[in-house]
């Protein structure tokens, strides 16, 4: 019958399957939002700064409204007996002129609804002061032309519902053109009411002033406008922002600073100057290219939080998963030392009552038990002494004691208290020690340990070639102790992870031989310790060399310990053959 097959994941697999469900689905969808958000955005950038512009334009117009008003209620704030002082009527208008030269023309015409024969105008000029009243009033062409404008002023601003008290009034007049340019005529008109027979307020005339198109034109605005756009409420963007005026022709009358662009925003420029335009815009780019600009930079700090979102997953994910990495080490560790422990304890307790219980016949055999029992106890106290060490660096108590030995010496002594396990287990021991080496600053028992535990794993990862040879000798102002063997050798891949707490290579003879996986990173520890090197030299079938280096003495120690790798290993091209 055939089976489907059954498909199995890893702990590392599922918690990076449940990360892309939980933690980057809901991201993307989140990212995706936030894009069209910005899309969304830039289009209401543009409608909002359009709407801001105009706002302004606006201000700036009611601005020069509330100018004028002012203007027209001190020039007129005037009682009706003082209108008969000629002289003190031109000195007003004269000071009101020197004050304000942009005003022209100033008149008054009085024409009372209840009493006719008191009708009077009052024009007032650079020119000097008429008064025109009785027969001459309705006769004279200033008094009727000035009618005529007020009347055709009044019918376009007055309406059943509200009657303005102050009101502009602004025409072009070709045939009166300067230098072949259209010249623009502007009034503020005053209405005036009095009782009239039947008891209500009827129109009495009105009062006003002509305004300078020349000195509006070329010096008005250039004198108002700065000061104007200073005001906190109008405010625009110096380095940016342009405001214009124009004609009704579309020449140009102002401009807060040079611009290359047409302008943004266009409104009328009432009531003062109806037939003018405000308008405003950037100096060198649209509002398309700012709100493109503003979508970019958003879109720009988006990715950039993203991507310190996503990094910050994947190093979550990556310390998770290395976390269970070192509680699965720990697991195969605790096994592993398990198992270390209970092989040499069991042979320990059967050649001891082998021995005890006196069934040994000859003295050559119970030699034999005895150094068994020996061998046995010493891998025993070598693992636990690797566990105690260990147990120090972990807590960070691990002390050594440095003296200036003799490093020739000390290998000697590891390898006559290890040769006879070595020679038993069958290798081939090749030693190679210089003599007359210098002293170097080290801890014996520490450096005995790192040695020892190298030749052991040349022992345990040894098949077919058992050879293993020590050489110790000078390099370089150090002293370089090699340990090769020809035994199965460590993949490149493999090579900077085997230093590593707990790691063990997981295939090959490496994987089947049970270890604690803390020799390489306790000799890696103890290197550090005395500012060496440990080179690792290995290919897969052809063997292993790692070579410690010390620095020779205490002055070679001080000029190239400073240069040492402080993570205690290199890996090195090539492999022992």
């Amino acid at each position: 019958m055939f089976k489907r097959p059954v498909l199995k994941f890893s702990s590392g697999a599922k918690l990076i399957a449940f990360a892309v469900v939980a933690v980057m689905l809901p991201t993307t969808v989140l990212s995706v939002i936030q894009y069209r958000s910005l899309v969304d955005l830039e289009s209401k950038t543009k409608v909002a700064v359009q709407d801001s512009m105009r706002r302004t334009l606006q201000r700036v117009a009611r601005e020069v409204e509330m100018d004028f008003r002012g203007l027209v209620k001190k020039s007129f704030d005037i009682k009706m007996e003082d209108l008969k002082n000629l002289d003190r009527i031109e000195n007003h208008c004269a000071e009101i002129r020197k004050s304000y030269p942009q005003v022209g023309k100033m008149f008054v015409v009085s024409e009372p609804p209840s009493c006719p024969a008191k009708e009077f105008a009052i024009f007032c000029s650079v020119e000097g002061i008429i008064r025109i009243e009785q027969a001459q009033f309705n006769k004279n062409p200033m008094v009727r032309q000035m009618k005529e404008i007020y009347s055709s002023a009044w019918m376009m601003q007055h309406s059943e519902t509200m009657k303005p008290d102050i009101f502009f009034w602004q025409f072009t007049c070709k045939s009166c053109s300067i230098n072949e340019s259209p010249h623009s005529h502007h009034y503020v008109f005053y209405p005036r009411f009095e009782k009239g027979n039947k008891g209500y307020k009827e129109p009495a005339g009105f009062a006003g002033m002509s305004l300078d198109d020349d000195y509006i034109r070329s010096e008005f605005f250039a004198r108002i406008m700065p000061e104007m756009l200073g005001n906190p409420d109008i405010r625009i963007d110096g380095s940016d922002s342009v405001l214009a005026i124009f004609d009704e022709y579309k020449r140009e009358l102002y401009a807060s600073q040079p611009w290359l662009r047409e302008p943004e925003v266009v409104i009328g420029f009432g009531p003062v100057f109806p037939r003018w335009r405000l308008a405003i815009g950037y100096k060198d780019k649209t509002i398309e290219s700012l709100a493109r600009d503003n979508f970019q930079k958003s879109l720009m700090i988006t990715l950039f939080v993203l991507s310190l979102l996503i990094v910050g997953i994947i190093l979550t994910l990556r310390a998770t998963a290395r976390e269970m990495r070192l509680a699965q080490a720990k697991s195969t560790f605790v096994s592993n030392v398990s198992h270390e422990l209970k092989t040499p304890l069991a042979l320990i307790r059967l050649f001891a009552e082998t021995l005890e219980l006196g069934r040994v016949k000859s003295d050559e055999k119970a030699h034999e038990y005895y150094r068994i029992i020996n061998n046995e106890s010493r891998r025993l106290t070598q693992l636990i002494n690797n566990i105690l060490d260990f147990s120090k660096i972990e807590a960070n108590r691990k002390e050594y004691n440095m003296v200036s030995s003799d490093v020739a010496e000390v290998i000697e002594d590891v390898i006559r208290s290890y040769e006879y396990q070595i020679t038993n287990a069958g290798f081939e021991l090749d030693t190679d020690i210089e003599a007359g080496l210098p002293p170097a600053l080290i801890d014996r028992d520490a450096l005995s340990q790192a040695v020892l535990n190298l030749l052991n794993n040349a022992v345990k990862y040894s098949e077919d070639i058992k050879k293993i040879a020590v050489r110790v000798g000078a390099r370089d102002h150090h002293i370089a102790i090699e340990v090769a063997d020809s035994g199965i050798g460590i993949p490149r891949s493999e090579q900077k992870k085997i230093f590593e707490k707990f790691y063990r290579v997981s295939a090959g003879l490496v994987h089947d031989t049970k270890g604690s996986g803390l020799g390489l990173a306790l000799v890696k520890h103890i290197v550090e310790a005395h500012r060496g090197q440990i080179l690792v030299e290995s290919a897969p079938g052809k063997g292993s060399r790692f070579t410690i280096l010390l620095p020779a003495s205490e002055t070679d120690r001080a000029a190239d310990g400073v240069g040492f790798d402080r993570g205690g290993y290199t890996v090195a091209e090539g492999a022992n053959n």
